[in-house]
């Protein structure tokens, strides 16, 4: 590690992509990501804080150190000090990209309690960001009615489950927040922007078929995952928001907020307001973050598809737009009573 005498800056990391049988490689490359074309990804991970696969810092002083021991060095000055004492050297989310052009596996998420009982791990709430749908697109998300759990699993038994299936045609700036024990899916051509939960536990309920092939069988959990399940019909008032929402706030709850932010007037951001590291996703056009006093520091550009995290000790900031019409997702976690964060500055672009 190196050393912590010098300030703190906003961090970019090195996404690490990975092969999925679901994956597409085509639409990606429209967010400026290392992904090979000759190869079929799906999935990248662009911050994660867990202690064996931590990210690791592209620029900076910092670079080439993981995330995990930077939070070990610096403490509550990158996360925040109440999130420090909740999580340790834990960065508290896993942020990934998600490319998906065959079928997402049907699939569920434990709660806190089950995860942490069967697996000594968090679980996985998470939100999804469209960023690029095909016509054809679609995502399952939850029951169309309330579902009987013997007649459910018989159905994933049989490959019977596409006519209780709540389906929805997304559109890129549709939001969607998946609670834990949601069935859901995807398929068709389809880039998304994944807030999540510090967890990897997935339990498959159902693969399309591929788990009757022995050359593309994978794991299902069905029999694990039959108790996780919320069988209530799907109710998008509790968990959707539609790309023509205008209000910034998509979700706000005990795992995270996340605000979309329209940059045509810049944002001064005080961070003490906070309590808290925060993300910043460019999912639309270019973004700049310039200390809101001379610090002997450049401004930090935030390109289309890329993530920077903020850290909690660092100072108040502007946030502005460097191309028209830039949109970018905050994300943070509020411990507390949500305050006013943010304020139009007034200064466009």
């Amino acid at each position: 590690m190196k050393s912590n005498t010098k300030h703190l800056y906003p961090l970019k990391f090195v996404p690490v992509s990975a092969q999925r049988p679901w994956g597409n490689h085509r639409l990606a490359t429209q967010w400026n990501k290392p992904f090979d074309p000759n190869e079929t990804l799906g999935e990248s991970w662009e911050i994660s804080g867990f202690e064996d696969d931590s990210s690791l810092v592209a620029e900076g002083y910092l670079a080439e150190n993981a995330l995990y021991d930077i939070i070990e060095t610096y403490m509550g000055d990158i996360v925040g000090d109440e999130l420090y004492k909740c999580f340790g050297n834990e960065f508290p989310l896993l942020i990934k990209l998600l490319d998906v052009q065959d079928k997402l596996s049907l699939q569920v998420h434990p709660d806190d309690e089950t995860a942490f009982d069967r697996h000594n791990c968090y679980g996985k709430s998470e939100a999804w960001y469209i960023l690029h749908a095909e016509p054809d697109a679609k995502i399952y998300m939850g029951f169309n009615r309330d579902m009987d759990p013997n007649d459910f699993y018989t159905r994933c038994k049989e490959g019977r489950v596409m006519d209780v299936l709540n389906v929805v045609t997304p559109k890129a700036g549709d939001f969607f927040f998946i609670e834990a024990g949601t069935v859901h899916s995807a398929e068709g051509g389809i880039v998304i922007a994944e807030v999540q939960q510090l967890s990897d536990v997935t339990y498959r309920l159902f693969d399309w078929g591929r788990e009757f092939n022995p050359e593309t069988r994978r794991e299902t959990h069905l029999d694990i995952a039959f108790d996780c399940i919320n069988y209530k019909k799907y109710d998008p008032e509790q968990a959707f928001v539609p790309a023509e929402h205008t209000a910034p706030l998509l979700t706000q709850n005990r795992y995270f907020t996340i605000n979309k932010l329209d940059l045509t007037n810049s944002f001064h951001i005080y961070t003490d307001q906070y309590q808290s590291f925060i993300l910043y996703f460019v999912a639309k056009g270019e973004a700049c973050i310039t200390p809101s006093k001379s610090q002997g520091e450049s401004t930090y550009q935030i390109r289309q598809g890329e993530w920077i995290l903020v850290p909690a000790a660092y100072p108040d900031f502007i946030l502005s737009q460097t191309v028209p019409g830039t949109q970018v997702l905050e994300v943070y976690i509020r411990l507390e009573e949500e305050k006013d964060s943010y304020l139009p500055d007034g200064n466009e672009n």
